[in-house]
């Protein structure tokens, strides 16, 4: 399924596949240790286990995007899709890193509506695995109505948005997913 490779954008923000030679780009702001702290691997920022996580997103079946700023043109992330579920009709989304500057503001939920935005288009499931003490990032996908579906004692838990809460979260996409998805049945 290479829906899940598209280059997304919104006003502010560009969303793009980055390819190897964007390992350097991505790491001079995922060096940065207050990025990791809440994550279960917490030494991330460490060259070589930042090199892991950059190949795994390579070799992922729908890459790792680079998070860009339109009004500098400066990456200040990265996100992506992964595990594809036919059966569940559902995609992945995480791996998700912002710079600490833009933490706490709009940018998460600009991000995430609009891949949400997208992936809707192709699943009905959207799952987040998210570090069980990782409080900043949980309480960022509760933000935008996502729940809780899978708890843990240790390790990673698991949250979930369905196409159908939609209706009753205003995150600016229903219309627009409708309207894709009315398009593509005609």
């Amino acid at each position: 399924m290479n829906e899940f490779k598209k280059e997304l954008e919104n006003k502010n923000f560009i969303i793009k596949q980055l390819k190897n030679r964007d390992f350097n780009l991505l790491y001079n702001i995922g060096k940065n240790k207050k990025i990791w702290e809440q994550h279960p691997e917490n030494d991330r920022w460490k060259k070589e286990k930042f090199n892991n996580f950059f190949d795994n997103g390579i070799k992922n079946e729908f890459g790792i995007y680079g998070i860009f700023d339109k009004s500098n043109n400066n990456i200040i992330g990265s996100t992506r899709f992964y595990s594809y579920n036919k059966k569940e009709n559902s995609v992945k989304l995480g791996f998700t890193f912002l710079t600490p500057e833009h933490w706490g503001g709009k940018t998460n939920l600009q991000i995430k509506t609009l891949m949400l935005g997208y992936a809707f288009n192709y699943v009905e499931n959207v799952y987040f695995d998210i570090g069980k003490n990782n409080i900043r990032s949980r309480k960022a996908i509760e933000k935008i109505g996502a729940t809780l579906y899978l708890d843990a004692d240790i390790g990673n838990v698991l949250y979930i948005l369905r196409f159908e809460d939609l209706k009753v979260i205003n995150l600016g996409v229903i219309d627009e997913i409708k309207k894709n998805r009315s398009m593509e049945t005609s």
